[in-house]
């Protein structure tokens, strides 16, 4: 499970306390740690605020906190690497962990909001939404930039592509002109154990359909129309595909979570179809039937944004406008 910048610091200083390599009464100042973990002061002022109601620590007439709920002499001194060092390992939270763990929940707001319509993203107030820094919201917007889902319109403001149904083709007709191609280089290169593994995991998840969680399904879109297309070896082509990544969070975001799971499983037997021509290597039939594939899917994915559109309802989160 990801875990925010709070969490990894609490997780480093609680465990140094408990550990006893930080003693008690050891005074800890914010600029000390932020310092040592390379990371801003806020989520370090966060952290101590929770270990403090936690009574790993205590204030005191000074600057910072003591360790300890009651401790009796004051210990001063700059923390080091050798405080927090568990099995040889420098002490160090994981920024890219950081803004991941806040991805998911962002990225359903704006794929809901970008099916109603065109919408506005205030950059500061999401940070405060998220109580994060805004180095890691930048993180998480650059990350939404990239797959498509929002564009930078001005300083501290962006903007939600709408997913309207011009759109939608649009993204559709790229994918049917670069995946196919993609799909028959890949056959070339990925190992037949890959294939029968992806096989395997779909004719289980047919068997236990609708009985799955969505995390199932958006996992399986991406066995093939990410993981396997990659190995066409074409970065260029990958980064031009990045762009379309709204389609697959269409099933993503709003099957098993906002919509009910339709009665037959909405893909299962086209990806083996195409997987079972990759395992026979045959790689020009492999790649017609992903293009069948995709123009199959659009109908159903645009049938969902429509019926989203008409009767879904959202919770427009306080950085949207």
């Amino acid at each position: 499970m990801t875990q925010t910048l709070r969490d990894q610091l609490y997780t480093a200083l609680k465990q140094s306390i408990v550990g006893k390599r930080l003693e008690p009464g050891l005074v800890l100042l914010e600029g000390n740690i932020a310092e040592l973990f390379g990371i801003s002061r806020s989520p370090v002022r966060q952290t101590l605020s929770r270990l403090h109601e936690e009574q790993y620590i205590c204030r005191f007439e000074g600057r910072g906190y003591l360790v300890g709920a009651s401790p009796g002499e004051i210990v001063r001194r700059a923390l080091s690497e050798h405080d927090f060092k568990q099995l040889g390992h420098a002490p160090k939270v994981d920024r890219i962990v950081s803004w991941r763990a806040h991805i998911d929940s962002v990225e359903h707001d704006i794929v809901l909001c970008s099916i109603k319509g065109a919408f506005e993203l205030n950059e500061l107030q999401l940070s405060k939404t998220l109580n994060v820094s805004r180095t890691v919201t930048h993180q998480i917007l650059l990350y939404l930039q990239s797959i498509g889902l929002v564009e930078k319109i001005k300083y501290n403001s962006w903007s939600v592509v709408p997913l309207n149904d011009q759109r939608l083709h649009n993204l559709y007709e790229a994918r049917r002109q670069l995946e196919p191609y993609m799909i028959a280089r890949a056959t070339k290169h990925m190992p037949e154990s890959a294939i029968k593994g992806y096989i395997t995991k779909l004719k289980n998840a047919a068997e236990s359909y609708p009985d799955i969680k969505g995390e199932l399904l958006d996992e399986l879109e991406n066995d093939l129309h990410h993981t396997a297309v990659s190995l066409g070896d074409n970065q260029e082509v990958m980064n031009m595909l990045r762009r379309t990544h709204p389609i697959l969070l269409v099933s993503k975001h709003l099957l098993g979570r906002v919509l009910k799971l339709p009665d037959q499983d909405p893909f299962f037997d086209e990806h083996l179809w195409i997987f079972e021509k990759m395992r026979l290597q045959q790689p020009a039939q492999a790649g017609k039937a992903l293009a069948t594939h995709l123009e199959r899917s659009e109908s159903k994915v645009l049938d969902r944004l429509i019926n989203f559109r008409e009767s879904g309802d959202i919770d427009i989160p306080l950085y949207l406008r």
